[in-house]
Order: structure tokens, then C-alpha cells, then sequence
């Protein structure tokens, strides 16, 4: 990272708070400086390394930014606004006035590149003395986030210690991912750990694992002796917690598609039984694609699909116009 040491201290802090949030969601992150004006905005690049690549983001840095501001600033639809604090109506006003993205001290952020979707919102600015915002959006939160959304879909509001149990993660994770959705305004999950606003929570879950995946989670693709195509993993009878994700699952609920790949989510005790099962071969154009599970056993209510939350992400990771609408017609989702 380039210095920063001759920025204004409060802009030098919006970028290295920047930096922080997006580290967590396990992306390596660089701030290029260009000029400062009067140390109180820097213009130059921020650098962002994820299982997609490297993508460098025009940007402006400023802690405060008025309205006037948005507009008079040096901008296209390639620079991305760094600032203290990015409320979803700024977020808007950003958007209308030719912006093409944001980040804030706050951990929400927009960024889109190929490839590559970071979407967090809702987020207010964090007073002293309260957990990291970013807990339940890393790469050890995902699972613990994954199996409350889970539990509440169920009507269920299992302990911290249950919950340890379903994610696979450690107690300490879980209570700082606890702390940090009930300590959010306003909150997310409340001291039952039922969750409070179970669709603004799957979004942020979405938009985190999409990001994450690529490096967290990296998939293999495999041809097959026994597989012929796509479909014929419908009918397979898979070992316990292996679910099938993406086309298939999209299929099977329905959508009217023929897949040409089949994802499927594999946990590790399950790996080496699905690789003989379908006499698996490694191969970089191979037509069934194996992403390691975060989990051991199927999720509560899984049925062999990957559920909602995680569904959604595979069909927004692919990047493909056509699975666009079959996401919009399974989930009302126009992202």
C-alpha cells in the first residue's frame, strides 16, 4: 500500500478502515495514491485481489462528501467513492450522479467487476465498544450465518453451542457472529437467536459468499465414465450432504432449462465416495464441477438442493443473462 502518511488524518483513516472491512471478506486490498487536495480528498486507485483476479477501481477518498460534492468531485461510471459513511439514500444519489461504486468506513461497500460483486449495505457507523460488523460475512462466519438463516427458515432458535455443532465452527466464532446481528441498528437477530430481518440478512449473506467463494471455497471440474450429461446427476442417489447447486437445482424447482454443467456442493467426507460413484477424471473443461461444502451433513431442509441463500449466490456467480431470469423468476431477485 502506498503511503498515506501525507493525507489529512481523517481521510488516511476512511482509507485504512476501508481496507480492514474489505480484508475480512477475505480479499487482498492495496490503495494507490495519485494527488491530495489540501490532504483532505485523495484521488488514485483501490486494488483488489480475489479468486477472480486483480481489479484496480478508480477512486476519490474523502471522510465527508456533500451533495454538491457528489457532483463536483472528478468522476465516470468507473470511480468509486471511499467516504465515512454511505447511507442507502447517498448510495442512490450515488448511482444518479454517474458514480461507479462506493466503500465506507462503515463495511458497506459496492464494487462490480468481472467476475467479482461486492454488495453490502445497511450498515450504520460503528460506536466504540461494539463487535466487528464484518463477523458473520467472513470466511469463518459464512457457515454460522448460513445455519441461523437456516434455523429460521425451520422456526427454529438454536444455542450458540447447537449452533457451533451445525456450522462446524468454533464457540468463539459464533459468539462474535451472535454479538455482532443482534448489535446491529436495527438488529438482526435478537436474544433468542431468532432472526429479526431474515431477507436483508440473506442478501448481505449472498453478496458476501459470492465474493468469498472463488478464493474460500475454489471448485474442480471432472469429466465422468459413469455421467453422460448434466441431467443424469438428477436421478443419481448422491451420499448424505452432498447437494446439487446452480442449473441442476434450478431444474429441479422447476426453471425451464436444459443445464449444461452440473455444480455440485461436496463436503469433505463425501469426496472421495462421489468421485468413485461417477468414476471422476480431472479435467479443466470436465462438465461437473465440485465445490467443497461447508458443512458435513445436508442443512436442515436441504432435500438434496442447495437451499435458497446458497442457490441464489451459485446462480449470481455464473455470470449468464439467461440464468439472470431463471434467479428472477425463482427468488423475485432482479440483482
Amino acid at each position: 500500500m502506498d503511503s498515506i502518511e501525507h493525507l489529512g488524518e481523517a481521510t488516511a483513516a476512511v482509507i485504512t478502515s476501508v481496507l480492514e472491512h474489505l480484508a475480512d471478506l477475505d480479499v487482498r486490498t492495496a490503495w494507490r495514491n495519485d494527488t491530495a487536495l489540501d490532504g483532505r480528498i485523495a484521488t488514485g486507485a483501490l486494488i483488489v485481489e480475489s479468486g477472480s483476479g486483480r481489479h484496480e477501481f478508480p477512486a476519490v477518498a474523502s471522510a465527508g462528501v456533500s451533495s454538491v460534492g457528489l457532483t463536483l468531485l472528478p468522476h465516470d461510471e468507473q470511480t468509486i467513492l471511499l467516504t465515512r459513511h454511505v447511507s442507502t439514500a447517498r448510495a442512490q444519489s450515488l448511482t444518479e450522479r454517474g458514480w461507479g461504486g462506493y466503500a465506507d468506513s462503515s463495511g458497506n461497500a459496492s464494487l462490480r467487476a468481472p467476475g467479482m460483486l461486492i454488495e453490502i449495505s445497511g450498515r450504520r457507523e460503528r460506536g466504540p465498544g461494539r463487535a466487528p460488523t464484518a463477523a458473520p460475512f467472513t470466511r469463518a462466519g459464512l457457515p454460522v450465518t448460513f445455519a441461523l438463516l437456516l434455523a429460521g427458515e425451520q422456526g427454529q432458535r438454536p444455542l450458540q453451542r447447537e449452533l457451533a455443532t451445525i456450522s462446524g465452527a468454533s464457540i468463539g466464532t459464533v459468539n462474535r457472529v451472535v454479538r455482532a446481528l443482534r448489535e446491529r441498528t436495527p438488529a438482526m437477530l435478537d436474544k433468542e437467536n431468532h432472526v429479526l430481518r431474515p431477507a436483508a440478512l440473506e442478501n448481505e449473506w449472498v453478496a458476501a459468499y459470492s465474493t468469498l467463494q472463488p478464493h474460500a471455497w475454489p471448485e474442480e471440474r471432472y469429466t465422468s465414465d459413469i455421467w453422460n450429461s448434466p441431467s443424469d446427476l438428477l436421478d443419481a442417489e448422491l451420499p448424505p450432504g452432498v447437494l446439487l447447486g446452480s442449473e441442476l437445482a434450478a431444474v429441479r424447482l422447476g426453471a425451464p432449462i436444459r443445464p449444461a454443467e452440473a455444480l455440485v456442493h461436496l463436503p469433505t467426507t463425501a469426496r472421495r465416495e462421489v468421485i468413485r460413484q461417477g468414476r471422476l477424471r480431472r479435467a479443466d473443461d470436465g462438465m461437473v464441477r465440485i465445490r467443497p461444502a461447508f458443512w458435513d451433513t445436508s442443512p436442515a431442509g436441504a432435500d438434496g438442493l442447495a437451499p435458497a441463500p446458497l442457490l441464489r449466490a451459485d446462480l449470481l456467480l455464473e455470470d449468464d443473462p439467461r440464468l439472470d431470469e431463471i434467479r428472477a423468476q425463482l427468488f423475485g431477485d432482479d440483482r
